[in-house]
């Protein structure tokens, strides 16, 4: 999930970054590439979230484990 975001968190830097260049030259344009780096920044997050859960779920089972020795 981690790739995945960071290749649309790019994707929609150039995307926007494009449409800002368009845009100062008098083209209509999209900033549709917004949406990439919302979803793209949404997905970085949840996989991060995702390893401090596991983290925290090791940690968990390594102190239960050693109160019961």
């Amino acid at each position: 999930m981690k790739i995945a975001g960071i290749i649309l968190l790019v994707l929609g830097i150039l995307s926007t970054l494009g449409a800002i260049i368009g845009a100062s030259q008098g083209h209509k344009t999209s900033f549709a590439g917004i949406a990439f780096i919302v979803l793209g920044a949404f997905l970085m997050s949840r996989a991060n979230k995702k390893k401090e859960e596991e983290e925290k779920k090791k940690q968990w089972e390594n102190s239960s484990s050693e109160k019961e020795q």
